[in-house]
């Protein structure tokens, strides 16, 4: 299942008044609009898009299939919220299966076009774009990654861990002080896939994984301590 992304401009298709809603709140999801574990009140969200109570809880159960919603019972809907050992064991994960995906791209010789393209929207990025837009580039750069391994399983595990690797890079991006780093993080990944050099690429990639598991863990210490 492909969650709806287009946009009236980009897809002749017409969206339903759910799917367009889904469309709307997961970009405020992948902005930081909400913290984690803030609940989104069907009554105030129906009134704010002008939509039924209905659509909202349509359009929330469509994010929850997602992972990018959790629902709770006789509570509502609710950004999820990662603690210390959910931050640790998502990395991990996302670590072995890009490992695996690196591999193949050494061996194939071809850094895959969409990851070039991925850090060349975060190259071209305004100081002032939304988080979402940043939290999408990375994530088409990793995606890239994944499909450029040519493994239908290995994608398919990718995508069961993608909403919540997507929902880590919306809270990475404050522990960022310099938003070039990001780039320069991306361009020296890119780099070390073109040595040709499988441990060189996977020593970056791991370091890549780690850098983002400290800051999240610093940033939920610092948050649960605040």
């Amino acid at each position: 299942m492909i969650f709806p992304s287009a946009t009236p401009d980009t897809n002749p298709t017409k969206l339903s008044a759910v799917e367009a809603l889904s469309v709307k709140l997961k970009a405020r999801i992948l902005n930081g609009d909400f913290e984690p574990g803030e609940f989104l009140r069907d009554i105030k969200m129906a009134e704010e898009y002008g939509v039924a109570r209905n659509t909202f809880r349509s359009a929330a159960q469509l994010l929850v299939s997602f992972g990018l919603l959790l629902k709770v019972p006789n509570r509502g809907f609710c950004i999820p919220e990662f603690g210390p050992d959910d931050i640790v064991d998502i990395a991990r994960l996302r670590g072995v299966l890009e490992t695996e995906a690196v591999r193949m791209i050494i061996l194939n010789g071809s850094v895959p076009v969409d990851a070039l393209n991925a850090v060349e929207k975060l190259r071209n990025a305004a100081p002032d774009a939304p988080r979402s837009d940043i939290v999408t580039a990375d994530g088409d750069f990793h995606r890239a990654i994944i499909r450029a391994s040519g493994s239908a399983r290995l994608q398919r595990s990718y995508a069961m861990l993608e909403s919540e690797i997507e929902l880590l890079l919306v809270l990475q991006q404050p522990c960022y002080e310099d938003p070039k780093q990001i780039v320069a993080d991306h361009e020296h990944l890119i780099a070390c896939l073109r040595s040709r050099d499988f441990e060189t690429a996977r020593a970056a990639f791991v370091e890549h994984w780690e850098d983002l598991s400290t800051k999240l863990l610093r940033a939920n210490f610092e948050r649960k301590h605040a």
